[in-house]
């Protein structure tokens, strides 16, 4: 009884709050650093109309981003409830679709997993690309069966990705092991499997993975009687006639019931290390608790706010250099901006709403007073001839 009343009251949660449409466009991104490796990808985002090439929503918020990988001989459109779940509620979400075929190469799909992550956050930054000023800078990394293994390749000393998340992961043979690679592997993550998945089952594959991750925080939620295929879209793939051969006689729980039961975790997640909301890892942790009996879980470390270091910088780039101090401040700050003629501050709050902005002209170090503000954490960017950087300011009275 209290389970289905946490599902209606999800239910109810999405419907009142959703605010977005979701529009998609369709992009071949090209990595110069892997001989101009073309990666086919589709991106859904937060949009005026549900449609193709529908133009981005435009009300002063930003947005993170997420990139997906698909599993094994599976489409990458065959995730269209991840987008539907995440894009309304202020997500851009990106499936690259290479490796689709066999055999795949792990490597490179862990690469484009994070390369596409990397591109999207980046063209925030571009006059040129409809993200242009719609990117919050945060980033996420999941991947499903394959995808999910090629995640823990392309994590490897990886520190701009600011968290990753699979379904299932696999452990992955043809290039190099996942389970190894994890070692290798330092953000938050959260590992979900479910327990009658006998394509990729824990044991052997994304436990092995967990426990060699080298992440402060990470989290894993064994769903119960959850399957392998059902992370995915149905009948999108020859994934379920492969689970049915391979699983005779299984049966599992509904496959809306594994999914809702993977946004209870994943969206407070996600909510909490892209969004920067404190109030996330509570419902991620009121929502663990509610679900004792239906899902396990390990973790490494209690979450709490402090995990969202505040003086770790969003997004520098190499061509400039922002110090500000004291940060954390009571909101009187000076702002040290390098070498620059002329700059153009910004500073917006966790939603990206914009607060103040202001040009510098022929000043290298400025004092500012934003003391009036309330306590909290708020994101300021610099833009320069030479690039764009943003940091977290903490004011705390």
């Amino acid at each position: 009884m209290r389970y289905s009343l946490l599902v209606l009251l999800f239910a109810i949660s999405a419907s009142c709050f959703s605010q977005y449409s979701i529009g998609n466009k369709k992009f071949i991104f090209k990595d110069p650093a892997r001989s101009n490796r073309s990666i086919l990808t589709f991106v859904y985002y937060p949009a005026t109309a549900d449609s193709s090439n529908a133009p981005i929503i435009d009300d002063g918020t930003k947005f993170p981003v997420v990139s997906f990988g698909h599993g094994f001989v599976m489409s990458a459109l065959a995730y269209q409830w991840l987008a539907n779940a995440l894009v309304p509620y202020g997500y851009i979400v990106a499936f690259p679709s290479t490796e689709e075929g066999v055999p795949p190469n792990h490597s490179d799909f862990g690469k484009d997993e994070v390369f596409v992550a990397r591109t999207l956050r980046n063209q925030g930054d571009s006059a040129n690309s409809f993200l242009y000023n719609k990117i919050n800078g945060y980033t996420a990394v999941g991947g499903h069966s394959m995808g999910g293994g090629a995640s823990f390749l392309g994590m490897q000393y990886v520190s701009d990705i600011t968290t990753f998340f699979n379904f299932s992961a696999a452990e992955t043979f043809i290039t190099e092991s996942a389970i190894q690679s994890a070692r290798n592997c330092t953000q938050p993550a959260l590992v979900f499997c479910g327990t009658k998945d006998c394509i990729a089952p824990a044991v052997g594959n994304s436990k092995f993975m967990y426990n060699n991750l080298q992440s402060g925080y990470k989290f894993f939620a064994n769903i119960h009687d959850a399957s392998h295929c059902q992370f995915g879209d149905p009948n999108k793939t020859p994934c379920e006639a492969g689970e049915a051969f391979s699983c005779p006689g299984s049966v599992y729980i509904s496959e809306s019931d594994q999914k809702n039961k993977v946004l209870l975790l994943l969206k407070p997640w996600l909510d909490f290390w892209l969004k920067r909301d404190c109030a996330g890892i509570e419902v991620f942790y009121d929502d663990v608790i509610a679900n004792l009996s239906n899902i396990d879980t390990m973790q490494s470390a209690m979450i709490n706010c402090n995990a969202l270091s505040p003086l770790t910088a969003l997004h520098q780039n190499k061509n400039i250099k922002v110090d500000i101090f004291p940060n954390p401040s009571n909101g009187k700050i000076s702002i040290n901006i390098g070498e620059a003629d002329h700059a153009v501050l910004v500073l917006s709050d966790l939603n990206g709403k914009e607060i103040d902005r202001r040009e510098i002209k022929s000043q290298n170090q400025i004092e500012l007073n934003y003391s009036n503000l309330s306590q909290g954490i708020y994101m300021l960017k610099v833009e320069t001839k030479k690039g764009t950087a943003v940091s977290k300011l903490v004011i705390s009275h």
